[in-house]
């Protein structure tokens, strides 16, 4: 049997709306400038949150294909925010306790392909 980890959904609901505040104001003020990953920069390996700001914001733009090429855990995220906001209210959820490390290895192995360190 897969051990789980109940969740409970206000918290994210209120980080998703945050989220999609913060992505929004980021592309009504956009200067071209985004925030350099500071593990990228001190040793030239991207993170597997690399991308996530640049995805979230195209992803809010509808630029599907933009958002993809950052982090396509960016468009995920984007979709689960607006999923919390407009779906029937739940209290909770049960997850298996291996969905977050795959999915943070999956993001990882996306940033090292993408940055060409695989």
């Amino acid at each position: 049997m897969t051990q789980t980890t109940r969740v409970a959904l206000d918290d994210l609901r209120v980080a998703g709306a945050l989220l999609l505040a913060a992505g929004v104001a980021r592309g009504m003020l956009h200067s071209g400038i985004g925030m350099p990953c500071p593990l990228r920069a001190i040793t030239g390996v991207p993170c597997p949150l690399c991308g996530m700001t640049t995805s979230v914001t195209a992803a809010l733009r509808v630029d599907v294909p933009a958002a993809i090429s950052a982090n396509p855990a960016g468009l995920v995220a984007v979709l689960i925010a607006v999923s919390l906001l407009v779906l029937p209210r739940k209290a909770a959820v049960d997850l298996p306790r291996w969905v977050l490390p795959v999915a943070l290895l999956a993001m990882w192995v996306w940033q090292l392909f993408r940055f060409h360190i695989l």
